[in-house]
């Protein structure tokens, strides 16, 4: 219920923010980066995401005629399909739609990373992989005008038809929600 209210918020930020740019200091010393809401925004609701499979009733989950694990990945599709519910809504009550495909790349992207870093530290350290990973992208990168020449690692600051961010942050939502559901089969 609570990554529900959080990721509801997000998208009460995201209406607010939108496409608009907020200009972000160049650590390289370049001019300032604009970043927008659509861009920045998944990041938390990917996080909302993988803080809503936090199991509260460990012991319990664990008795139950039907374990949890086999639940999880139906509970990952709804959270990922409340998100991205949440995501449109949002731009499109800002009137924004131009910016859903951004977003929705970057919410694909960084709901990998997240369930990546869930994988490997537990669900309560899913903000670690997608925050180290975008500070440097939004702070060091350089990816031009309109984000035409975003290196592979800039993927949430690349243009909306660059194929390698799509394809990395497809890849990254693959291999991210792959080993979080292994994880959860062995821990079970």
């Amino acid at each position: 219920m609570r990554s529900l209210i959080f990721m509801t918020g997000c998208a009460v930020a995201l209406t607010w923010w939108g496409g608009q740019a907020v200009l972000f200091p160049n650590v390289s010393g370049d001019k300032p980066i604009p970043a927008t809401g659509a861009g920045f925004i998944p990041l938390l609701l990917s996080v909302g995401v993988l803080m809503s499979t936090i199991d509260h009733m460990a012991d319990f989950s664990h008795a139950a005629a039907l374990p949890r694990r086999h639940l999880l990945s139906l509970h990952l599709t709804a959270a990922f399909a409340t998100a991205a519910t949440l995501t449109c809504l949002a731009l499109l009550l800002s009137q924004d739609a131009p910016a859903l495909p951004l977003a929705l790349r970057n919410l694909l992207g960084f709901t990998g990373l997240s369930a990546l870093s869930a994988a490997a530290l537990g669900s309560r350290l899913s903000w670690l992989l997608p925050v180290a990973q975008t500070v440097p992208a939004f702070l060091i990168g350089a990816p031009g005008a309109r984000g035409t020449d975003a290196q592979w690692w800039e993927w949430p600051r690349a243009a909306v038809g660059n194929g390698t961010a799509w394809t990395v942050s497809t890849v990254l939502f693959g291999a991210g929600i792959s080993l979080f559901m292994l994880r959860a089969n062995r821990q079970s």
